[in-house]
């Protein structure tokens, strides 16, 4: 995160039900190495369903070792009403490592809902990274998923996902409202 990373989709989904799962993941990238390294690397995007008041439905997890945020939520007056209301939205989550932490926005169709800082800063994350669209792509660290932790866990239930992108660095507010209804040139 030292650059920075975005993540943005299009999302459509009916309604949360916490007796499928209770967390959905979004996205999840890591860098294969185990949770117990000093060269573990991971960055999640979930939704919880948790009903907790005042609990963010988005939750976000961005390790380099120990250092950074696990499980952290983030938006502000996201739902799982408004979230889950079968209607489509796009989602843009951006990610910078700071030395006061890591520097975190969310928007909501190109426009900024939410920002914060949060956990510690990190360094630069390496090795051979592999990720999933709508689960996960191995067993976490800790166990936010109420012990059946596994590859595959956590799918997107009642839910479709579209347009999605991956950015390698922090896009800014203009790049997300001048391109989020729009389609961006692959190369």
């Amino acid at each position: 995160l030292t650059e920075g990373n975005t993540v943005e989709f299009w999302l459509k989904k009916n309604g949360f039900d916490a007796t499928k799962t209770k967390r959905e993941v979004l996205f999840d990238l890591w860098n294969n190495e185990a949770s117990s390294s000093n060269s573990y690397g991971r960055l999640t995007v979930e939704l919880s369903a948790s009903n907790t008041a005042g609990e963010q439905i988005f939750r976000i997890t961005c390790q380099s070792g120990t250092a950074g945020v696990f499980d952290q939520g983030i938006g502000s007056s996201l739902t799982t009403a408004s979230v889950g209301d079968n209607a489509w939205a796009h989602y843009a989550l951006s990610f910078v490592s700071q030395s006061s932490g890591i520097g975190v926005n969310i928007y909501k169709n190109g426009l900024l809902n939410a920002t914060a800082s949060v956990g510690t800063g990190m360094g630069a994350v390496s090795g051979q990274m592999v990720a999933t669209i709508g689960s996960l792509v191995t067993t976490p660290s800790g166990n936010v998923y109420h012990g059946e932790t596994m590859t595959g866990y956590g799918k997107l239930y009642s839910s479709s996902l579209d347009d999605f992108r991956f950015w390698k660095t922090e896009r800014s507010a203009k790049q997300i409202f001048d391109n989020y209804n729009g389609q961006v040139g692959g190369g």
